[in-house]
C-alpha cells in the first residue's frame, strides 16, 4: 500500500462509506440497500485491519488521530484534544491537526512496510530451509 492509497482510504473512502451507510439507512429494504451497507462495511473493516496490524507499534497520538479518522469523528472534535486554542483559532488548529495526521499516515505506512519486509524475510528463510532439507534428502537417497 502506498502513502497515497493510505491517505485516500482514511480521507476519502471512510467518510464516503459512512455517508453511504447514512443513505442506506433511509432506503427501503432491498438489494441496493444490502449492497451499499456491505460495501461500506468492507471499506471500514479494511481500515480497521490496517490499524489492527500495527496497533501495538503506533504512538498514542497517532492511534488517536487514526481511530478518529476511522470512526469519522469531525476534525474539530479531534483538534480539541490536541490544541487549547481550537476555540479561538479553529483554522490554525485544524491546519496543525492535518499536519499531525499526515505524520501519522507516514508512520503507519512505515510500520506496514516494515511488517511486509519481516514477512518476506520469514518467507525467504523458510523457503531456503525447505530447499536445504530437500537437498539433504536427495543426498541421503543417493548416498
Amino acid at each position: 500500500m502506498t502513502l497515497d492509497e493510505l491517505k485516500r482510504l482514511f480521507k476519502k473512502q471512510i467518510p464516503a462509506a459512512y455517508e453511504s451507510l447514512k443513505e442506506a439507512e433511509a432506503m427501503p429494504k432491498g438489494e441496493v440497500k444490502r449492497y451499499k451497507i456491505s460495501a461500506a462495511i468492507e471499506v471500514i473493516e479494511m481500515a480497521q485491519e490496517v490499524l489492527a496490524s500495527c496497533w501495538d507499534e503506533l504512538k498514542f497520538k497517532d492511534e488517536l488521530i487514526l481511530v478518529h479518522r476511522l470512526e469519522n469523528v469531525p476534525r474539530e472534535r479531534t483538534a480539541m484534544i490536541f490544541f487549547d486554542y481550537v476555540n479561538t483559532e479553529p483554522t490554525r488548529a485544524i491546519k496543525n491537526l492535518k499536519a499531525l495526521e499526515n505524520l501519522a499516515y507516514k508512520r503507519l505506512l512505515k510500520l506496514l512496510n516494515d511488517q511486509e519486509i519481516r514477512l518476506e524475510d520469514v518467507s525467504n528463510t523458510s523457503q531456503q530451509s525447505m530447499a536445504d532439507r530437500l537437498k539433504a534428502r536427495e543426498q541421503r537417497m543417493k548416498g
